[in-house]
């Protein structure tokens, strides 16, 4: 209470502040306003606002006093109502607590017997479906009992009529019971050795299959080996081929250059032979075949070109010689007097064309004889 009355006050002294303020600004305008007053007009003007402002704020003041001791006592009186009230609170929590108490109590005692309500009820239900199970299998049980009783008399009746020992039905059942569970056993073996039969069939079946497979894997793996190896055996033979061939053709360019070589040989020996001057090749030694078929084959082309100069000579030669036979003929038939003035005049500059073809073939003889006689 007495922080809103606080507040309070201070409200309306911001608002009495704010009224001054706004009264002082409303001077401050008069003032700017009234430039023609005189200045003592203006001082008493301002004098008078000064002691009205005064009596204003001395009224504001009074005012104010009044309103704090008014805040005072009620904020007091707030203090009296809050102790009392406080005091009322501290009596009575301890009775709200305790009854607080018996009401959480209470609704969990309240949920424990509705939940072991709800609990008894179903065992009610379960018991009663349970009762109806019961009596439909006594009743069956009745009706099964009822059905059977006929093979209690047959049995009774076997046992007074039969020689078999059995003094008990109970003996008769106990002996059933022995050949039943004897016959279980033998079928449960049956029904063993039948699983490992069928076992043992799968495990041969799979065999079977696995060998096959091997089998099939084998004759695969050797198909491809047998193609393989005939593919090698072809490729040897090709390589065997190739190489013979390789041989051969080695062979034959050892025996072209053998007779070659023999071929150079004998020329170079025959034109040796043929010649005064026989041709002799500096020694060397690095002086290899090549080096002595090149120098014989350097020889056998000089000679060559000397005899092929040498016949050519001896052609021109032979040429002169029949033109020598022609000329003595027409001199011979000049003489006899058969042949012209003209056609001796033209035998004439034939003869002196063939005279002088006759001198230089002569000279050309005279040359080769000595060249073939220093050879």
């Amino acid at each position: 209470m007495a922080t809103i009355t606080s507040d309070i006050f201070l409200t309306q002294r911001a608002e009495k502040i704010n009224e001054t303020k706004k009264e002082i600004a409303e001077l401050e305008a008069l003032l700017a306003g009234a430039t023609q007053t005189s200045q003592s007009t203006l001082l008493l003007k301002k004098r008078k606002e000064m002691r009205e402002v005064d009596e204003a704020l001395e009224l504001m003041k009074e005012e104010y006093k009044n309103r704090i001791d008014i805040c005072e006592e009620k904020r007091q009186e707030f203090e009296r109502k809050q102790t009392k009230m406080r005091e009322q609170v501290l009596k009575f929590e301890k009775f709200i607590q305790e009854n607080d108490a018996k009401r959480l109590r209470a609704e969990m005692k309240s949920k424990q017997e509705r939940k072991f309500y709800e609990q008894k009820c179903q065992e009610l239900s379960t018991l009663a479906l349970k009762i109806d199970e019961l009596g439909r299998e006594q009743r069956n049980l009745d009706a099964e009992l009822e059905r059977r009783s006929c093979f209690r008399q047959y049995l009774e009746r076997v046992i007074e009529v039969g020689d078999h020992g059995y003094e008990e039905i109970t003996d008769l059942l106990n002996r059933y019971k022995t050949l039943q569970d004897a016959n279980n056993d033998l079928m449960k073996q049956v029904e063993t050795y039948d699983t490992e039969i069928d076992i043992l069939r799968q495990k041969l079946d799979a065999l079977k299959m696995n060998t096959q497979n091997q089998l099939l894997v084998s004759n695969s793996n050797m198909q491809r080996r047998q193609k393989d190896l005939e593919d090698r055996r072809q490729i040897v033979k090709n390589e065997e081929e190739e190489k013979n061939l390789q041989e051969e053709s080695k062979k034959n360019i050892v025996r072209e250059t053998g007779q070659v070589v023999q071929a150079i040989k004998n020329i170079f020996a025959r034109c040796q032979a043929t010649m005064r001057i026989k041709p002799q090749i500096v020694q060397n030694r690095d002086n290899d075949l090549s080096d002595l078929l090149a120098f014989d084959l350097d020889v056998v082309h000089a000679r060559i070109l000397d005899l092929k100069e040498i016949c050519d000579e001896f052609k021109t030669a032979a040429t002169v010689a029949a033109a020598n036979n022609v000329l003595d003929h027409n001199m011979n038939k000049y003489e006899s007097g058969q042949l012209q003035q003209n056609d001796i005049g033209g035998v004439s500059v034939s003869s002196g064309t063939n005279t002088n073809q006759a001198v230089t073939s002569g000279t050309l003889l005279k040359k080769n004889t000595s060249k073939m006689s220093n050879s």
